[in-house]
């Protein structure tokens, strides 16, 4: 399976609705930068790519393809019409007080960095994506929502930027 930019996937929330993700980026080989969007729609509905990937991103993260490999994720698309506005954060790496950086989602280092930079970052974490399916559905009241879905939430008002 060739996974590219762009490709938009849907995830069964249950048996009448559908949620949407699409990869944002490659960072590498094994891993997939995805978005996770608000829109749903009913199993009877036909959505347009441009209504679902233009709609409200709810979670954006780092994970691996086990979900689209296994098809339970079902590829519908390609659409990369709205990639150029979804904002990556910046990542920190190292440990105080040794050597500390400002990363981008490739693991680029950008800069050294202050620590009070560094407080504001985290770390790049890859979640497997059954946690991005349980996140989706109990966002609508399938399952029970988990504090541990909150590090998962899109808020780009608080993507962390620096002069770099």
């Amino acid at each position: 399976m060739k996974l590219k930019i762009g490709d938009v996937f849907e995830i069964a929330i249950d048996e009448n609705r559908d949620g949407f993700g699409q990869i944002v980026a490659l960072p590498n080989e094994s891993t997939l930068l995805i978005s996770i969007f608000e829109r749903v729609k009913l199993k009877t509905e036909t959505l347009s790519l441009d209504e679902i990937c233009n709609s409200r991103i709810l979670f954006l993260g780092f994970t691996l393809d086990a979900k689209l490999y296994h098809k339970h994720w079902r590829l519908i698309g390609n659409y990369n019409q709205n990639i150029g506005a979804v904002k990556i954060p910046y990542y920190r790496l190292g440990t105080p007080p040794d050597e500390i950086y400002i990363i981008n989602y490739k693991e680029e280092v950008i800069r050294a960095c202050s620590i009070e930079e560094f407080d504001k970052l985290k770390y790049i974490t890859v979640i497997a994506p059954v946690r991005y399916e349980k996140a989706l559905k109990a966002f609508y009241k399938v399952g029970e929502w988990s504090e541990d879905y909150d590090k998962l939430t899109y808020e780009p008002n608080n993507v962390v930027g620096f002069n770099i």
